[in-house]
């Protein structure tokens, strides 16, 4: 059965029913209300939407029950949260506060291929005990202090995407070059034009048009600036 994507505010209330309800309490206005941090009105008006939708069986001051279709909506959304926080925990190293926060925060926008994807991702780590072991030391490098931005080599930045000069770290004889042609610290560049078999690489800076080798774009580091085509 495909069930259309609802609202993230929807699907935190079918998340919540489904937790209160296997509760022995069940799940109930009030207690909806007090879980979401909303009002009781609001909670019965979005309840009366969700019920005309097919998703919850709901009768005012009653317990609220999901029908087989909002369960089965549910229940994807827990598994997608689940699944998040235990990527987030696992794989990337936060603390149990921080993984579920950003699991709040993504499982309305996960598609079902990236959970699964990152889902593998974890899953490849745990069997291949020598690369966790390695992942887990590199990733303790990362104190989510550095600049935001993704930096690579030139070689990495995608077509369309200009990026900033960082650092040149190539031989003093193409650094000469470089710099006449405008190539230093702080300037824009861009990659207009790659070979079939990934060399020369065409690019762009000042007005000019350079070609170089992979090998030697890679050895420039430059800042993407995605908004910058």
């Amino acid at each position: 059965m495909k069930i259309e994507r609802l609202s993230a505010k929807a699907e935190d209330y079918l998340e919540t029913i489904l937790r209160l309800s296997e509760t022995p309490r069940g799940a109930r206005t009030g207690d909806i209300a007090h879980a979401l941090n909303v009002q009781p009105s609001t909670v019965s008006a979005a309840l009366k939407s969700l019920a005309e939708q097919g998703l919850v069986d709901y009768e005012p001051y009653g317990t609220v029950g999901l029908t087989p279709k909002g369960r089965q909506v549910a229940e994807d959304i827990a598994g997608r949260h689940v699944s998040l926080r235990r990527f987030f925990m696992e794989t990337l190293g936060l603390t149990q506060v921080e993984a579920e926060e950003v699991a709040c925060g993504m499982e309305h926008d996960a598609t079902p291929l990236v959970v699964e994807r990152m889902g593998m991702l974890g899953r490849f780590l745990r069997e291949h005990p020598g690369m966790l072991a390695k992942w887990e030391m590199a990733r303790e490098a990362a104190k989510g202090e550095s600049a935001p931005g993704v930096e690579s080599g030139l070689d990495e930045l995608p077509q369309g995407v200009r990026g900033v000069v960082m650092s040149v770290n190539v031989a003093p004889s193409l650094r000469k070059r470089l710099v006449e042609m405008g190539v230093t610290p702080g300037v824009l560049i861009a990659v207009e034009r790659v070979a079939p078999l990934g060399d020369p690489i065409a690019v762009e800076v000042r007005g000019y048009r350079l070609s170089m080798r992979k090998a030697e774009a890679a050895k420039i580091r430059v800042k993407w600036r995605p908004g910058l085509i």
